[in-house]
């Protein structure tokens, strides 16, 4: 079979290879923003509610200030009664007395009332606390699993350019000319096996005589349609697993 052939489809697996580690090593910010979109929900809600916490505190301070005055108010009110000398001024009195009780119950009643929404929201805050505590052990945890995948991933990005460089040094520079003229119009597969008697990059049956030319592997031969470089699988292995352009495998 011919030599430069053989490189040039594992020169392929390869940089399939790299092209999957790349989109892999450029969407890890996303995932890591992804990550740790829980916990930046779960603080905004902590903010919220440690903010609604606060002025209900402030709200039952200032009623609470209020019920005081009026308390103080009643009991002034009732100190002056010994000082009114007609029935009329008593009787006044006692209603004005009586209307300082009403606005005093109402006083005590809204106190109670903001002492239980406080204390709901006192509740609420202790369990969105849990939460965020929750989201930021998650969040830690697969913070530092995605950093480690971006160490994992450099290492073989790596290790896959040495292993290119392995073979650009075997390959004639005008076949890895060819290659990457090709590549840059397909993107991805320009080497791909005929099966059937078909191009198994544009699918369309090839004519007799070069189908039996690839199958003899002695020589580089282009697709006449798209051009892409064809080989005989058979020549150089089992290829059943070999990706296609979309990232899935080729099936017999």
């Amino acid at each position: 079979m011919n030599s430069q052939l053989s490189l040039l489809v594992e020169l392929q697996k390869l940089d399939l290879k790299n092209h999957s580690l790349q989109d892999q090593q450029r969407k890890l910010p996303e995932r890591i923003k992804a990550a740790q979109s829980p916990l930046d929900e779960a603080t905004k809600c902590l903010k919220e509610v440690t903010a609604a916490v606060a002025a209900i505190a402030a709200e039952r301070r200032s009623s609470e200030q209020d019920l005081s005055i009026q308390e103080a108010h009643i009991q002034k009110l009732r100190a002056r009664l010994t000082e009114l000398k007609t029935n009329r001024e008593y009787q006044a009195h006692l209603f004005e007395i009586e209307l300082a009780n009403k606005k005093n119950d109402a006083l005590e009643e809204k106190v109670l009332l903001i002492l239980e929404r406080g204390e709901q929201k006192e509740k609420e805050l202790e369990e969105v606390q849990v939460q965020v505590a929750e989201a930021e052990k998650t969040f830690t945890r697969e913070k530092a699993r995605l950093e480690s995948l971006t160490s994992t991933l450099a290492a073989e990005l790596t290790q896959l350019e040495q292993q290119q460089k392995a073979i650009l040094a075997l390959l004639d520079k005008s076949v890895y000319s060819r290659y990457t003229t090709l590549k840059s119009n397909f993107k991805v597969l320009v080497v791909v096996p005929i099966r059937e008697g078909a191009c198994q990059g544009c699918q369309l049956q090839l004519p007799p005589q070069l189908f039996t030319q690839v199958k003899r592997s002695d020589e580089l031969l282009g697709c006449p349609y798209c051009h892409r470089i064809l080989y005989w699988e058979q020549a150089i292995g089992d290829y059943n697993n070999l990706p296609t352009e979309s990232g899935e495998k080729v099936e017999e």
